[in-house]
């Protein structure tokens, strides 16, 4: 796809979101009827049952579009194995924000990032289970703006210490990390030319713990700037835990640290 097509498509997104965001605005509340869409277009006939062993939350309304916190927690259920969740921006141009497959080590989870949100709109959780089953629970949060709009392009604090990966571990198993990077969502102007800043971010993290795979984030578009992610898992009490990701450039980071020493914070 040609540059000049792919500026064409971007336009008719920007509009359509637009539109949107108008009816949005009037309601003052997120629309419910995209998601029988959007659940067709993903998960096909499948059935999709509620449930209160996964649970999402965040704020009511977002203080910012580009960095919408959101919490989800997964509590261990007897017969039931999640093998992976997924994030959903009902109002987002791109729904899917993130997918996690997890492990047996993170079946209860407490898992905390940041999103973007381009207009109010219901943010769900869909749990898989190994057999193929649906679990889904919901939260509804005001925000705006936070994948389109201006920005500068050249300005170097959007590529300063690219990749860093900042860790730390508490005693209570839980770790934090955010990854330095821009997540370019490919629906921002530049302020000086005009035209769309070509999409680039962050597109998966593998955590491992000593040596084995713990949690995988595939990301898209609608994770924000400098990919925050918080969660707990079980295992040893001291261990390695590694790092890695990969952006849609190709270009690799990574990160080792011995995590939950005795009276350490890293």
């Amino acid at each position: 796809m040609n540059a000049k097509l792919k500026s064409l498509i971007l336009i008719k997104v920007i509009i359509l979101i637009a539109f949107s965001s108008l009816s949005f605005i009037a309601k003052s509340d997120a629309n419910p009827e995209l998601w029988p869409y959007i659940q067709e277009r993903m998960f096909k006939d499948k059935d999709i049952t509620t449930a209160d062993f996964i649970r999402i939350s965040g704020p009511k309304r977002a203080s910012s579009g580009a960095q919408v916190p959101i919490n989800i927690q997964l509590a261990a259920k007897e017969g039931i194995e999640i093998k992976q969740i997924f994030l959903i921006i009902d109002g987002n141009p791109v729904q899917l924000a993130a997918t996690y497959q997890l492990t047996e080590a993170t079946q209860s989870i407490d898992l905390s990032t940041r999103i973007r949100m381009e207009t109010d709109s219901f943010v769900r959780v869909v749990g898989e289970s190994t057999d193929g089953k649906l679990y889904m629970n919901q939260v509804a949060i005001r925000a705006s703006g936070g994948c389109s709009g201006y920005m500068d392009s050249t300005d170097p604090a959007h590529t300063a210490d690219l990749g860093k990966i900042l860790l730390k571990s508490t005693k209570d198993r839980y770790v934090t990390t955010r990854i330095k990077h821009p997540n370019f969502t490919g629906l921002m102007k530049d302020s000086i030319n005009g035209w769309f800043v070509p999409e680039w971010y962050v597109k998966d993290v593998v955590f491992s713990y000593n040596g084995k795979k713990i949690l995988n984030v595939k990301g898209g578009i609608s994770i924000s700037q400098d990919p925050y992610i918080k969660f707990n898992f079980k295992g040893k009490k001291s261990g390695k835990l590694t790092v890695s990701a990969t952006d849609t450039k190709g270009e690799t980071f990574s990160l080792e640290k011995i995590v939950f020493k005795v009276n350490a914070l890293i």
